[in-house]
């Protein structure tokens, strides 16, 4: 603990059997002084005792003993004097009990100038009760290490002071006497809501009414005099009078509730209020009222999904799109009615016009990429198609989406691409990578109109820009993972590190999401950096990023939960499509479905979000899991969507609009720190501390286990569906998830945590980060 500046200390706490860790960053607060206050009576007292120095294996530290001396009123917490001030502890809170050991200890050897008796400074540790936000109660004794010893002044209680106190203890008690007529609560008082009842507050019976009964020992109500609903226990906090006991036992039913709110909620709504629900269809900017802190703010609607409303809120001076439950909305009844009034609408969209120049995080395209190493200029990209770009070669046909195929009988059926069309046959390629041969007669009919309309759509690709290929690789199967990979390339000085990598389809171009709210394309043919962004602060570190399968779309999402599209092209340009606010923290999951029109994310606040790529409107969200999304996968035929945060795996239809399947995949969503999905589907791997478990999610049911030594920090499968990459402490591993056998380690780094992987989509190639500032490149035997 260094008093003269930031101080870094790590607490660990001893309750009898419990230890628990803390690792924080503590500051010190010099200030004025405190406002100390001697105890009043009926306050709670402790005594501190044994103050003692130590010495172990991750630094010198303090501990000292405490017990409870006497019951009473309020919540004690530690305080940490010094002679330069304050100390401010962070960090998870110190639960006081009624004895036990606090030991602090510096993990960083940054605290021995307050236990080294040669230094000039000293300590102290008491106990206090906040009285107001300044004002704290002294509740033990002080002890004092170090030298000069601290001087903690104390002062009496002025009468004010001891009015207040009183006042608060009364209010914190139920009233002592009843009103006449009345019966005192208990946990078995028959109550039913719209029942009019006494409730206990300030020390006084107000009259009220019950309004729901959430447990069998507390009630929801309401004071007349209130707009607000109160939980409160059953017993002693409520009287009910005896006739009201004797209505409710002989004929409940004549009591109903006349009081509305939200469902979660504890604001009452007005007459004039009503519940939002997703069946309402409104116009974009329509003001709606959030219930958030016991108050209601006003927002403006921008769209909705089947759980949550995407809004635009402006609190605090500050523009900011949110994502919002449904139960946590209420609608004014003239808003519902201007639905139907244009000029009424026309102002509803005003309110939401300047949208994407006037919130923090969609903060137009300044500090977006930007061209490079003479390819542009600084401040521009040049757009596609401009007379700039040189002919390129003729390419072959684009394969269609993937998508069901049925024969005429409807009794045969597979999920396959278009390849092309040879005579009276078609091509069709499996999500195994194999071509067949199907006579086009013994298609459905549903089959031949699509291909009809498939073939004019790839006698229009002549014409696409994007998509061209120069130095293309051929998509192989004949991948031998069995032998040790060669290092191809390594891109260095990346700025404050890497966070997220990706690889073109074709094999040339990769993608690097940096911390420091950057990113950089490389092409991987040259090893030259293409671009390289300025910062952009608006989306934060660039925690994933992704490459649409067209080739179309390069993706970024950062740490604000802000995603950015681009368009690019065979030379690497790239021109801004979109910026869009789609997650509220963190985001830690991306997957881009087969025909590049749809994408699947997830966040650190335990959401999940199925959006289109083009547009950024979300179509639907996935919540109830326990921690942050690990990752996420859409079905080859685009009508499943899988995520997990690594505990619970969720599966959503999208024609349904449901979840269709939860599975129990681990004990906890902390077993480990990585997981993945395999590209058809089939497969999940979630680790479990150094483990990695393997699902058969066709069959639901666990493989086997990957034993290993190290915790694995990223996965990624191999286009095969059969091996498994992991990044460990600077090395990559691979797995055969047929044999549940490592087949080979590749050591990459020293003493660095390798937290994102990527495969080449022919499987050849394998991206991470190899050291802080370092992106390495191997190659697959074939």
């Amino acid at each position: 603990m260094q008093l003269k500046g930031a101080i870094h200390m790590s607490l660990i706490l001893k309750r009898v059997r419990l230890v628990l860790f803390l690792a924080v960053s503590l500051p010190a607060l010099v200030c004025c002084g405190e406002d100390l206050i001697k105890p009043s009576d009926g306050t709670v007292r402790y005594k501190l005792s044994n103050l003692r120095m130590n010495t172990g294996i991750t630094g010198d530290g303090m501990s000292f003993d405490y017990r409870r001396v006497s019951e009473g009123m309020g919540r004690a917490r530690l305080q940490i004097n010094t002679n330069q001030g304050l100390v401010s502890v962070l960090g998870l809170p110190i639960q006081i009990k009624e004895s036990g050991t606090i030991n602090l200890r510096d993990m960083f050897g940054r605290s021995r100038s307050i236990i080294n008796r040669n230094q000039d400074d000293g300590i102290a540790f008491y106990f206090v009760v906040d009285l107001s936000t300044k004002k704290k109660q002294l509740v033990s004794n002080i002890v004092r290490g170090g030298s000069p010893k601290v001087n903690v002044p104390v002062r009496e209680l002025t009468q004010e002071e001891r009015d207040e106190i009183e006042r608060r203890r009364i209010a914190s008690l139920p009233p002592k006497t009843l009103p006449s007529g009345y019966i005192r609560g208990t946990a078995t008082t028959q109550l039913v809501p719209g029942a009019p009842i006494m409730l206990g507050r300030g020390g006084e019976w107000k009259s009220g009414v019950v309004v729901s009964l959430p447990t069998s020992s507390t009630v929801k109500v309401k004071a007349d005099d209130a707009m607000r609903l109160l939980t409160l226990a059953r017993s002693d906090w409520i009287a009910v009078s005896q006739q009201t006991q004797r209505d409710i036992a002989t004929n409940p039913g004549q009591f109903s509730n006349k009081v509305r709110a939200l469902p979660k909620g504890d604001l009452v709504l007005e007459d004039d209020m009503n519940a939002f629900s997703v069946d309402m269809i409104i116009a974009k900017g329509t003001p709606l009222k959030w219930e958030r802190y016991g108050s209601w703010i006003d927002v403006f609607f921008l769209s909705t999904d089947n759980v949550s409303v995407r809004l635009l809120s402006r609190q605090y001076g500050k523009s900011k799109v949110e994502f919002v439950p449904l139960n946590e909305l209420a609608i004014l009844n003239r808003s519902l009615t201007d639905q139907s009034n244009e000029q009424a609408k026309a102002g509803f969209a005003a309110n939401v016009a300047n949208l994407g120049t006037e919130t923090s995080s969609l903060s137009g395209t300044p500090g977006s990429m930007k061209m490079v190493g003479g390819l542009a200029s600084a401040t521009s990209s040049p757009k596609l198609g401009s007379t700039l770009s040189p002919k390129m070669p003729e390419k072959e046909p684009q394969l269609g989406p993937v998508r069901k195929w049925s024969d005429q009988t409807g009794n045969f059926g597979i999920e396959a691409q278009f390849v092309k069309r040879e005579g009276d046959n078609i091509l069709l390629k499996r999500a195994d990578q194999r071509t067949i041969s199907i006579p086009l007669e013994k298609l459905s009919d549903a089959d031949q109109e699509h291909l009809k309309q498939e073939e004019q759509k790839q006698a229009m690709e002549a014409d696409n820009p994007f998509g061209d290929v120069v130095d293309g690789v051929a998509i192989s199967s004949d991948v031998d993972y069995s032998r040790s990979m060669q290092p191809k390339l390594t891109v260095d000085d990346l700025g404050w590190g890497a966070k997220s990598v990706a690889i073109c389809p074709r094999n040339r171009f990769m993608l690097i999401g940096r911390a420091g709210s950057s990113a950089t394309l490389v092409d991987l043919n040259s090893g030259q950096k293409l671009i390289d962004s300025e910062r952009m602060d608006h989306m934060g570190d660039i925690f994933v990023c992704e490459f649409s399968m067209s080739s179309e779309y390069v993706v970024l999402g950062g740490y604000k939960g802000v995603f950015e599209v681009y368009l690019t092209d065979s030379k690497g340009r790239l021109e801004l499509k979109g910026q869009h606010k789609l997650h509220s923290s963190e985001i830690t999951a991306l997957a881009l479905s087969a025909d590049s029109k749809f994408a699947f994310s997830g966040e650190r606040d335990k959401v999940a979000r199925y959006w289109e790529l083009e547009t950024g409107q979300p179509i639907a969200t996935i919540d109830g899991f326990e921690g942050k999304i690990k990752t996420t996968h859409i079905s080859p035929s685009g009508d499943r969507l899988m995520a997990t945060d690594g505990k619970t795996l969720k599966v959503y239809s999208v024609s349904q609009k449901k979840v269709i399947a939860t599975f129990e995949v681990a004990r906890s969503h902390v077993s480990g720190q990585a997981a993945a999905f395999s590209p058809d589907g089939s497969k999940l791997a979630t680790g479990d501390s150094y483990d990695i478990v393997i699902w058969d999610l066709v069959n639901s049911r666990k493989l086997g286990v990957l034993e290993g030594d190290a915790i694995n920090w990223s996965m990624s499968f191999a286009p095969d569906n059969r091996h498994l990459l992991s990044g460990a402490n600077g090395v990559i591993h691979v797995w055969d998830c047929d044999q549940m056998a490592k087949v080979q380690t590749n050591h990459i780094g020293k003493s660095f945590y390798v937290q994102a992987i990527a495969v080449s989509n022919d499987g050849t190639l394998v991206a991470a980060p190899s050291a802080f500032k370092t992106v390495a490149v191997l190659g697959a035997a074939q």
